[in-house]
């Protein structure tokens, strides 16, 4: 009985991973607005109803991918933009090293799903998530509605997408380390704005 459990379980993730990988593969090569469920159950080599029995549609495969993701960005420590770290040396503080080191994990997937062809949905929520901890991350004192409070938030979040792009484009050049340092430290300087 545990035995049948186990190989279920596998069976479970194998198809997830399949259609995950049909979903990318697919998405690059007709974008992600195109691609049907008929589509990635023939490119995963899986029936329509082992696909509905596990997702709704593909939508709902997407969402469950990325909302590890988005649990992953709310269990991490505050990336502290512009709070903690080593302001004196600059240095990232260890939340912002995670992120970046997950999206190195990760990299195919936020290049196709971030990309001009990948989802919107998801690539704004992103941004609103990474506008979100930034907020979170103000000193108290400035977390308060305010033009220059708004467009520091929009300003930084959108600075820190770009440069995730970037990064996912260029073929990550640079360690998630340094790429988190040289973020912070963009980071930092723009929070001087609030001053």
């Amino acid at each position: 009985m545990l035995r049948e459990g186990i190989v279920e379980d596998l069976r479970v993730k194998r198809t997830g991973k399949l259609l995950l990988e049909a979903l990318l593969e697919l998405t690059v090569q007709k974008g992600f607005a195109a691609v049907t469920v008929s589509d990635l159950t023939k490119y995963a080599g899986i029936n329509r109803a082992t696909f509905y029995r596990h997702y709704e549609d593909k939508f709902d495969l997407l969402n469950r991918y990325t909302g590890t993701v988005y649990e992953l960005l709310d269990t991490l420590p505050d990336t502290g933009l512009p709070g903690p770290g080593d302001v004196s040396t600059g240095q990232a503080p260890p939340g912002l090293v995670a992120i970046f080191e997950h999206i190195r994990a990760n990299a195919r997937f936020y290049r196709v799903m971030l990309g001009p062809k990948g989802d919107q949905v998801f690539a704004e929520r992103i941004r609103q998530c990474v506008k979100q901890r930034i907020w979170r991350s103000l000193p108290a004192g400035l977390q308060k509605e305010n033009s220059a409070v708004d467009l520091y938030l929009s300003y930084s979040s959108s600075a820190s997408f770009g440069a995730v792009m970037w990064w996912l484009d260029h073929d990550m050049p640079c360690s998630a380390g340094e790429m988190a340092t040289i973020s912070y430290r963009v980071s930092m300087t723009l929070s001087t704005m609030l001053e």
